[in-house]
């Protein structure tokens, strides 16, 4: 039976990448460690892309194979990188329509490899994170975000988030110097709700907001290169 062909352990990606010249995928451990496992690792992962009909026995690249091949290096040279929960978006030109998204199974190293449209990106996040699509109390129209008084803080670290919970990342590869105190190349969010509240969380720099929808999508949509005429449409 033919295997899963969106479906990669990260050697097989890094195969991939191979066809390329890539030696390096934002977000999935370096080449080096399973490079150091021996030969072994990547002859296996060699063999379940020929399994998957990505390659032929002799080493030639199928029509299939190149699609895949093709998603791998759009992924490979995006210049900015969005991660939600285990979802990784990689962006071409900001006025391109696709978007690369790798999801991280719960299956360890193991990933799906999608191409998408903004537009079904947006359907797919509303249905995963119901914080999107949430109701903003009126207070919410006369502020973009508030922090949290010492009281609020204290009570905000210890609550345990409901279902609606989102991890949020930005990572902004030209921007410089690349570390995580530098808020041009990263960012991360922690977003839940408490007493019908939005909370949003400044990991890096230790900062607890009360936040509007309007400052949360707002954020969201500039990130992921959403047109603000979707915002209507599906926000």
């Amino acid at each position: 039976m033919k295997k899963s062909t969106d479906t990669f352990t990260v050697p097989e990606l890094y195969l991939l990448a191979a066809a390329f010249g890539g030696n390096v995928l934002f977000g999935l451990p370096e080449k080096q460690i399973y490079q150091l496992r021996g030969e072994e690792v990547f002859k296996e992962a060699h063999e379940r892309l020929i399994e998957k009909e990505i390659i032929t026995a002799d080493g030639k690249i199928t029509k299939g194979g190149a699609m895949v091949i093709k998603a791998v290096e759009y992924y490979h040279q995006s210049e900015k990188y969005v991660r939600i929960n285990n979802l990784m978006f990689a962006f071409r030109e900001q006025d391109n329509d696709e978007v690369i998204v790798l999801v991280e199974l719960e299956e360890q190293h193991h990933y799906q490899l999608r191409v998408m449209s903004k537009a079904l990106i947006l359907t797919v996040l509303r249905e995963k994170f119901p914080l999107i699509s949430r109701e903003p109390a009126d207070k919410e129209k006369t502020f973009l975000k508030e922090e949290l008084s010492n009281q609020e803080r204290r009570e905000t670290e210890i609550y345990e988030p409901e279902d609606m919970f989102m991890n949020l990342e930005f990572f902004h590869l030209k921007e410089e110097p690349r570390n995580e105190l530098n808020s041009n190349y990263y960012q991360q969010w922690l977003i839940f709700t408490k007493d019908e509240k939005l909370m949003m969380v400044d990991t890096i720099h230790k900062k607890y907001y009360h936040a509007s929808q309007y400052w949360f999508l707002k954020l969201l949509f500039d990130e992921m290169d959403f047109p603000y005429k979707e915002e209507k449409s599906y926000a």
